[in-house]
């Protein structure tokens, strides 16, 4: 019996070292298949949730999230995926105007075992972008995104420049921004995305935090990839 395209993707994937990068490409390939417009796998720590990776989200999206864990959390434990065929209209999640584009969303509680871990987060231009049969096929990514969180906490540290700074900065904080902006050469776009806000958001706490855009050169960056002393 052939089996299903899905749990073979899963098989390929589930031995891949770097977590992050393994959530990154669940999103592609998850956005792909259901014609999604951005995406994102939150983490569930008790109470809270923390954006684990993002394709292309922005900060009300992020409020939206927050929004539907706060109003539909007990669902959501249960097992029920959160649907909104047309997030605009949507009464059970006030003040989305702001969203922009998003047409509908879907929330999928990803568990391992029967603890909640962590919520897979996809949307679309579209109305009714998801049927029954897109939404149990997200389902079934929950394994490879319980794996990606799970396997997140346990992974080796990284470079000895990036591991020999201590402890993570602040959320939010001047700290956390220069970390990022340090790490990955001053591109705001990638850094946006990782830390899950806009360019704008950046620029406005470049500002607010009065740090000085740099330009860095190409010998510059590799330098500081690879921590080495400048010539």
């Amino acid at each position: 019996m052939t089996r299903d395209l899905i749990d073979q993707f899963s098989d390929l994937v589930l031995g891949a070292d770097d977590r992050r990068q393994l959530g990154l490409r669940t999103l592609e390939v998850v956005a792909a298949m259901n014609a999604g417009r951005t995406g994102a796998i939150f983490k569930r720590d008790r109470d809270r949730l923390t954006l684990f990776v993002s394709r292309f989200i922005d900060q009300a999206v992020l409020d939206a999230v927050e929004t539907i864990w706060r109003r539909h959390r007990e669902g959501l434990e249960k097992g029920e995926v959160f649907y909104s065929s047309d997030l605009g209209a949507d009464k059970r999640v006030p003040g989305v105007e702001s969203v922009g584009e998003v047409g509908s969303v879907a929330v999928v509680p990803v568990f391992d075992g029967e603890d909640l871990v962590a919520l897979l987060y996809l949307d679309s231009k579209t109305a009714n972008f998801c049927g029954p049969e897109e939404l149990s096929r997200l389902r079934k990514f929950g394994r490879i995104v319980a794996r990606a969180v799970d396997g997140a906490e346990h992974q080796a540290p990284g470079p000895p420049d990036v591991a020999a700074r201590g402890p993570a900065p602040a959320r939010g904080s001047r700290e956390e921004l220069l970390h990022h902006l340090s790490r990955h050469e001053w591109n705001i776009a990638r850094v946006a995305r990782i830390l899950g806000v806009t360019r704008r958001t950046i620029y406005m706490r470049l500002e607010r935090f009065k740090i000085r855009r740099e330009k860095v050169a190409r010998g510059e960056r590799a330098r500081l990839r690879t921590g080495s002393a400048p010539a």
